[in-house]
């Protein structure tokens, strides 16, 4: 995998990958992690989050691990919406997973689809992906409706969580 060493940028969006200062910020609290990725960091999403982007590089792993996950700002705002997360799949080589999340006041405005399509573009263009899986809760129709416009097919729905897999000749280029 290519490390995510730049913030990929949107019509919207800057996503900034977590480095291990701003996870090193995310374990201090919300003033450091605000401060060190230069945007508002709502207390909204760092309930949700920020102890997940806190625990997304651990310096146990080694000196420099790459980075597998993104945070969301909305440009002209400067402000946290979400984040994405990327990681190797233990399923196959070059299968990476998906996720993401969106705060509350930020969600049903195309943000989950536009953040996760820019990383799911550079995961198959620069990280190396040959598939990317993602699952959401059956019941979630939200995340449902975002997968099935990036261009994901479900894979398998064992009990309640539906799998869902993109290959690029799958892809699609959604409208956010």
């Amino acid at each position: 995998m290519t490390a995510l060493d730049h913030p990929i940028y949107t019509s919207r969006l800057r996503l900034e990958p977590v480095t291990p200062a701003l996870a090193d910020a995310a374990r201090a609290g919300q003033a450091a992690f605000a401060d060190v990725i230069g945007a508002e960091a709502p207390a909204e999403w760092c309930a949700a989050s920020l102890g997940l982007v806190a625990r997304s590089i651990n310096h146990a792993w080694g000196p420099s691990p790459a980075p597998t996950r993104a945070i969301a700002i909305l440009r002209g705002e400067d402000a946290v919406i979400g984040d994405v997360r990327f990681e190797p799949s233990l399923r196959a080589a070059k299968e990476f997973e998906l996720g993401y999340g969106v705060a509350r006041s930020r969600r049903n405005q195309g943000y989950a689809t536009e953040a996760a399509g820019a990383v799911i573009d550079w995961l198959f263009e620069e990280g190396g992906a040959d598939s990317i899986l993602a699952g959401c809760d059956r019941r979630n129709l939200a995340s449902v409706r975002t997968l099935r416009r990036l261009g994901f097919w479900l894979d398998s729905n064992p009990g309640e969580t539906f799998w869902w897999v993109l290959t690029p000749d799958l892809r699609v280029s959604p409208r956010a």
